[in-house]
């Protein structure tokens, strides 16, 4: 009798035929438990690619972050910084007259600039693709705890059914789609960085290299990014604000001319009409001139181009409650836009009696404008512009101390909005603010009735102040010697040490002469050793250190423009528009030449090389020889 076939479980396993496990054919529990343990293998895989992903891109931040923040000669930016930019500055103090020097220096500075800021950008993004990969791992990792299974054999992918063949392959993408979509990301993460960055030193002081156009191309969204500032080279390159890039009316731009005649043209290269009046200076970034006017209903910004003096634009400055409110009452001297633009290169700002202020690309477009108000000012508006990196400095002073009205203000370049503002408890002034850097610190210097005060300009937080101001406040301070020069026609010239906290009235005055020579309108001059007043048609001289007076010249004339400095000599700017040229010495001051403009004006000079811009009543000057010589 033949044996009975087996029904048994050994028998069904041999059915299946080899490498089957039981109840896979079938699709039962076995076939669930295959495709389960293959997901959490590939979650675990999936996590492990983030993980390292993770781990790479922390420690690049790491890295940049030592790159961009430590101390000089610690990253690739200081260690370049270090060897190369800083034995040119020192060169350069030795030879300040090295054009050629100069333009290098910039060039460098430009580019380690440049490779800063890309790489703080690089780094932003790399923190969101960190916290990316960070959630990918965390989430990979949770799902896989979740499907693991205590361990069991996986089958010959060969002899899987189609529904456990169908897992295997499912989870295999995912791991391959994971890897490929991280790696995509840090490939366009990195794509500009795979190539070492190494700084442009080919060119040498004798040979520079091209220097970048003084005017950017800007348009709207370079005109409107809010990260950008221009470099403290190319600042110092131009003549952005009111008396020159240090607020000192100092330039060591070689041979300016300083012979020409409105009368017969020796000289004068061009000269334009301005559309509205204004007491404003030019300001000049490259080929392009800044200007200002205004009447009691009518505001406009001016371009020209400084080559042939052709108006490249204008354009009207209009608020909702500046065309509202009733215009102020301003004296003949200060007008409608008696304080002077600022320029990036980029962009220009202006600001106006009526309490306009706007900012507008290089090319003419509006940017943003806003009204803070119209002021309480006896003489009307007149504290200039300036600049702290992508923000605008306003100085707005009004009304008496104790109202309150006062204050400081800085203002997003590219929006116009406030980005901080500090009560100040002074009375309406006209003084401009300047920025100085002393021992590491930055300050913008500002004097009023009855204090000087100095800002952190990040912040507007008050450093420090002096109270040694009273009455109408008018001139601008100076920063030379590692000390502030201010003065009031009511009060003093005083020299304040500007490293001090809190009130330093009593603590940080170096000297103070009450007796002669108190400025009124123009603006103080120091040229190391002598601090100089002009005050009514008389030049005067103090000693920069003590305080003493040392002379007085009668020029026998009037003056609004403040001095200045260029070729190494002081020139002085009468409202008939006549400069008066001369040296200066201990003794006394020796006039060398007088030259006329033709025109009454009162607003001081701008520089550019090889050329004077004056602006006039109703002209804007350009005086230059033709050969350039």
């Amino acid at each position: 009798m033949a044996k009975p076939e087996s029904s048994g479980p050994d028998a069904r396993a041999a059915q299946s035929g080899p490498g089957i496990l039981p109840g896979i054919q079938g699709g039962g529990q076995d076939a669930r438990a295959t495709s389960t343990a293959l997901w959490a293998r590939s979650c675990s895989r999936i996590a492990l690619i983030a993980g390292v992903f993770s781990l790479v891109l922390g420690g690049w931040l790491i890295a940049n972050t030592f790159h961009l923040h430590r101390g000089p000669g610690a990253g690739k930016l200081r260690l370049v910084e270090a060897r190369e930019l800083a034995p040119l500055k020192t060169a350069l103090r030795e030879d300040p007259k090295n054009e050629p020097l100069k333009q290098h220096i910039r060039q460098l500075d430009q580019q380690l600039r440049h490779e800063y800021f890309r790489r703080e950008k690089l780094a932003g993004r790399a923190a969101w693709f960190l916290l990316g990969g960070a959630a990918v791992f965390l989430a990979a990792l949770k799902l896989a705890a979740h499907l693991r299974r205590p361990p069991a054999p996986i089958p010959n992918i060969s002899a899987r059914p189609a529904d456990a063949q169908r897992s295997a392959a499912l989870a295999a993408k995912a791991v391959t789609g994971t890897t490929l979509a991280l790696a995509g990301l840090a490939l366009a993460l990195f794509w500009n960085t795979g190539r070492q960055w190494q700084p442009d030193l080919t060119s040498s002081p004798e040979t520079p290299a091209a220097v970048p156009a003084a005017v950017p191309a800007a348009g709207p969204a370079a005109a409107s990014d809010p990260g950008w500032f221009p470099s403290a080279g190319d600042v110092a390159a131009n003549w952005p604000y009111f008396r020159g890039p240090a607020g000192s009316g100092i330039t060591t731009l070689p041979k300016l001319p300083e012979t020409w005649d409105g009368a017969s043209g020796n000289n004068i290269l061009w000269q334009t009409e301005i559309g509205l009046p204004g007491e404003n200076s030019p300001v000049i970034w490259g080929n392009r001139i800044f200007l200002t006017g205004a009447t009691a209903t009518r505001r406009e910004v001016y371009c020209f181009d400084a080559t042939t003096g052709a108006l490249l634009w204008k354009e009207p400055v209009n608020t909702p409650q500046g065309d509202r409110a009733e215009a102020p009452e301003v004296m003949e001297d200060t007008g409608f836009a008696a304080p002077t633009a600022a320029t990036d290169g980029r962009r220009v700002f202006a600001c106006f009696a009526n309490g306009d202020v706007a900012g507008f690309s290089a090319e003419g477009k509006r940017l943003w404008a806003l009204n803070l108000g119209t002021p309480e000012n006896t003489y009307g508006h007149a504290a200039s512009l300036t600049l702290w990196q992508n923000r605008v400095i306003v100085v707005y002073d009004q009304a008496e101390a104790k109202s309150g009205k006062s204050k400081i203000l800085a203002l997003d370049a590219a929006t116009g909005k406030q980005v901080w503002s500090t009560p100040r408890p002074v009375a309406n002034s006209w003084v401009s603010p300047i920025l100085i850097k002393h021992q590491g610190r930055e300050q913008i210097i500002t004097a009023a009735d009855p204090l000087v005060i100095a800002y952190d300009p990040a912040t507007g937080k008050n450093l420090w102040q002096a109270k040694c101001m009273r009455g109408d406040v008018a001139a601008s301070p100076t920063f030379v010697n590692e000390l502030v020069y201010v003065g009031s026609d009511q009060t003093c010239i005083a020299a304040i040490k500007p490293d001090g906290s809190g009130d330093v009235t009593a603590s940080h005055i170096a000297w103070k002469q009450e007796d002669s020579g108190l400025p009124d309108m123009c603006s103080m001059l120091c040229d190391g050793p002598r601090v100089y007043t002009l005050v009514f048609g008389i030049f005067y001289a103090f000693d920069a250190l003590s305080g003493k007076l040392l002379w007085e010249h009668d020029t026998k004339t009037t003056f609004q423009a403040s001095p200045c400095i260029f070729n190494g000599r002081i020139h002085l700017l009468t409202t008939k528009g006549v400069m008066i040229s001369g040296e200066a010495s201990q003794d006394g001051f020796k006039e060398t030449g007088r030259a006329a403009l033709g025109e009454a004006a009162g607003a001081s000079p701008a520089f550019a090389p090889g050329r004077i811009y004056l602006r006039g009543k109703k002209h804007l000057f350009c005086i230059g020889t033709k050969d350039g010589k």
